[in-house]
This record gives C-alpha cells, structure tokens and sequence, in this order.
C-alpha cells in the first residue's frame, strides 16, 4: 500500500512539474519546487485518510463488539428458556407417568367393579328360595353403589384422558419450541463465530494500519528532510538559471542571426543550382551540335573528293618515296555522352541493372569506376566533372537519379568515416560485376 502511495506521489510530483514547467515558461526552479509541495501534500493526504479509515475500523470494531454483547445475552436468556423448557417437558413428562398409572389403575378397579357387578346379576338371577328380602335389598344397594363407583370412575377416567390429551399438546408445543430454540441457539453460535472471524480480522487490519502509520510518519520525516534540501538545492539552481537564461537569450541571438545566415546561403545557392542548370542545358545543347558536326565530317569523309586542286597541292598529296605506304589511321576523341559499350548479355544481372547499364554514359560510368575502385575518388571525379562543364556533387546525383529510375533505388552514399561518397553495401557485387565486365571487354 505505501507502494502504491509512492507511485502515487510521484505521479502527481510530475504531472505538477510538468504544468508548472510548461506554464512558468521553462523555470526549472519554480516548477522543482511545485511538484516537491505537490508530492508532499499528496503523502499528508493519503496519512489524513489513512487516519480516516483506521478511525472508521475502530468504530466498526465498537458496534462488532456491542453486537457481540447483545447476542450473548440473548444467548443467556434462550439458554434459560431452553432449561425451563426443559424442566417443563420433564415435568409434563412425570405427569403424563402418573396419569396414566391412574388410568391403569381406574381400568382394573373398573374391570373388578364390572365383574362384581355381573356376578351380583348372576347371584340374582338364580332361583334361591332362601335370599330374604333383606338381602337382596342389600344388593341392590351394593350395586347401586358400584354402579355410582363405576360412574365416578368413569368421570374421573374421561378427565384423566382429558388431561393427557392436553399434557400430550402441551408437549408437542413445548418440543416445538425448543426445537426453535436450538436452531436460533445453533444460528447465534454461527454468528458468533462469524463475529469473532470479522473481530479477528479487524484486530489483523489495525496492526497493519498501525505498522502502516509508522512507514508513513517515516515518509513524512523523509519527505520533510527532503523538502528542505529541495528548498536549498532552489536556492542554489536560482543563480545557475538566470545565467542560463542569459546565455539563452544570447544564443538565441545568435540562432536568429545564423537562420537569417541560412536563408542567405540558401538563396544563394539556389541562384547557383539554377546557373548550374543553365550550364547543363548550354552543355546539352553544345553536346548536340558536337554530334551534329561529327557526323558531318563522317559524311564528308565519306564521300568522294573531286580533284578541283591546284598542281603544287596534287604534289602535297601524293606520297613521297619515304613516306609509308599506307596512311596513318586517324584516331578520335570518344564522345564521352555516349553509353558505355558492354556486352550486357554476358552480364548474370537482373533486367533492370542492364537497363541502367544501357543508359549510363561514358563519364558518369567512369565516375562509378573511380568511387567503387578508389579509397579516395574525389581528385579523379572533380576531373570527370570539369571534363564535362559539371560538378562532382551534380555528377553523383545525375547517376543516383538514374539508379533510382531503373532500379528504384540509390547507389552511393557518403561514408560516415570521412564523408567521402562510396558505393552502397547492397550494391557493391553488382557494380564490381559490372566494372570487370567493363575490363574484360
């Protein structure tokens, strides 16, 4: 849990550092110092509500224990209940015993009754000339008075029955009744249980606040030490900042300055990229009219030249004796914007790196030789440039340019030890293919 207060804290120390930063304009200081009082409020505050919550648990461990009080004494009086309960189910039981011994006793007094009674009517209905009238007076009245006894006993055998028909529902209810009684014993008892289970577990949870209490009196302490070196630390950085703040509006100063150098610079050299193209295009055209004359003089060689010579230049042109017998071969100057002659077919290369070959000319194929075959090739491409009215820069460019139309890729790149250009990793076979295949021809 002071885990979870930690990343709290400190979560918050950020987001307030991170407001405070963006809001004061960049005091470092000032945004330190708000996110420190915001992580210490933020422990106070968790304290207070810890504090909070250890007093609520207290409160609710009274009313447990209230509670618990309450259920015992009810506890104590259904035990009473379910003693007298007890002692009148016994006393109920007893009586039922003697009522029916009475019964018992009431039956056989009955049944003696009845058979004195039949044995009188069998004494009177025997014909016996010597019963006087007195005696059969007398057993008149001797039945009569067992008929009386038999009548009373009779009574008294209905209000015994009576009785223990009552004492039987007396009994029933009473067995009810403690049965109730030991299910709300039983149902009590599981409360209890379960009261001393939350008691138990609140007695855990205090300790635990307890101990938690201590970590966080810790903290405080610690974040109170804290905030005063975070307090001597600002007083110390105050003085860093304003010279950091003056050193940055110097610097910026000098950002401005350098940007409108920048702007500058780039205007100029973007008047230069466009005379740079208006050379290449005057190039092109002079290329092409080179051509055309070429070609002229191929078509007047060609022909065959009429003799409108003076004598003294028919003597020029016939060959003296010392001369050979066969002319010097004249030799030209190959066009250096012709394509590269090789035979591609012999070339085990993808369609597309002979189609690149096919359009590469003569000077940018020796630049390509000169930065896949040289550790340093920038004296031999700022020849090949200003051969060809270019510059070395517009020279790498013009052979990425075609690489990137044929093989949709670049080739070279500068190197990162020296920033010289070299060849690109993935294209280094391909291009030493091609170079041998140059050679070999």
């Amino acid at each position: 849990m002071s885990g979870n207060r930690f990343l709290l804290s400190s979560i918050a120390f950020g987001i307030s550092f991170g407001v405070s930063l963006v809001f004061g304009k960049g005091d470092f200081g000032k945004a330190l110092g708000f996110g420190g009082l915001t992580f210490f409020a933020s422990q106070v505050g968790a304290v207070v509500a810890e504090q909070t919550r250890e007093g609520s648990l207290r409160g609710r461990t009274d009313e447990l224990r209230y509670q618990i009080r309450s259920l015992q004494r009810k506890r104590a009086a259904a035990y009473e209940d379910l003693l007298q309960t007890a002692t009148e189910r016994d006393r109920v039981a007893t009586s039922i015993a003697q009522l029916q011994g009475q019964v018992e006793q009431l039956q056989c007094r009955s049944a003696n009754l009845w058979q004195q009674k039949e044995a009188l009517s069998w004494n009177l209905a025997e014909p016996t000339p010597r019963r006087t009238t007195t005696q059969i007076q007398a057993l008149d009245d001797k039945i009569k008075t067992l008929e009386r006894e038999e009548a009373e006993l009779n009574r008294s055998l209905s209000t015994t029955l009576a009785a223990k028909q009552r004492a039987e529902q007396h009994f029933t209810t009473t067995q009810s009744e403690l049965n109730q009684l030991q299910a709300q014993v039983a149902e009590q008892r599981s409360h209890k249980e379960q009261v001393l289970q939350d008691i138990t577990a609140l007695a855990e949870q205090k300790q635990q606040l307890a101990q938690q209490v201590a970590q966080l009196q810790e903290q405080v302490q610690s974040l109170d030490q804290y905030r005063h070196e975070l307090n001597h630390f600002i007083d110390v950085v105050e003085p860093q900042r304003q010279q950091v703040e003056t050193g940055s509006q110097s610097l910026q100063v000098a950002i401005a300055q350098l940007q409108q150098q920048i702007g500058s610079l780039h205007k100029e050299l973007g008047s230069l990229e466009g005379q740079i193209l208006e050379r290449r295009g005057q190039k092109d055209v002079l290329d092409q009219e080179l051509y055309a004359l070429r070609e002229q003089r191929r078509d007047l060689e060609e022909r065959p030249v009429r003799s409108f010579a003076t004598p003294w230049q028919s003597a020029l042109s016939q060959p003296s004796p010392t001369a050979y017998s066969a002319p010097y071969p004249t030799q030209e100057k190959p066009d250096p914007s012709a394509p590269v002659e090789m035979d591609c077919q012999q070339l085990s290369l993808p369609p597309e790196w002979k189609q690149f070959i096919a359009q590469l000319p003569q000077y940018e194929f020796q630049a390509l030789r000169a930065i896949a075959r040289e550790k340093n090739p920038a004296p031999q491409l700022k020849q090949i440039a200003e051969a060809n009215l270019t510059m070395p820069e517009l020279l790498v460019d013009a052979i990425n340019e075609r690489a990137l139309e044929t093989l949709g890729d670049i080739i070279l790149e500068p190197s990162p030890d020296n920033g010289h250009t070299i060849v690109a990793a993935e294209y280094e076979t391909a291009i030493d293919q091609m170079i041998q295949a140059f050679e070999d021809a």
